[in-house]
């Protein structure tokens, strides 16, 4: 993976652990979850990182009646996404991690 990719990784892992009912389809989030970084993330960058984190069961797409791909954090999360998340957020430089322990915001269902 290249450092860009990884660097988005460990972005977009970070905004799903603190927005656990987040979803939107990969431009949305190039434009929206990555807000305050440097310069705009290419679409690219951000399309590999959504695959990777699908690759780790983190992240799922859905086509909406639109036709357009929509990406959520899977229905059935739990504690060890939590985790898998918070993982992937603490290596990411420049991304201030979660203060220790503390929870994610509730998850509507």
């Amino acid at each position: 993976m290249n450092p860009d990719t990884a660097h988005t990784v460990q972005q977009l892992s970070h905004y799903l652990w603190r927005h656990p009912n987040a979803c939107d389809t990969a431009e949305g989030i190039a434009r929206w979850w990555l807000l305050g970084v440097s310069s705009p993330t290419p679409l690219p960058v951000v399309i590999s990182a959504l695959d990777h984190l699908q690759a780790l069961g983190l992240l799922q797409a859905h086509r909406a009646a639109d036709g357009r791909v929509r990406y959520r954090r899977p229905a059935a999360d739990d504690a060890l996404h939590d985790a898998q998340l918070q993982a992937l957020a603490h290596t990411a430089p420049g991304v201030r991690p979660p203060a220790p322990g503390a929870p994610p915001p509730p998850r509507m269902h």
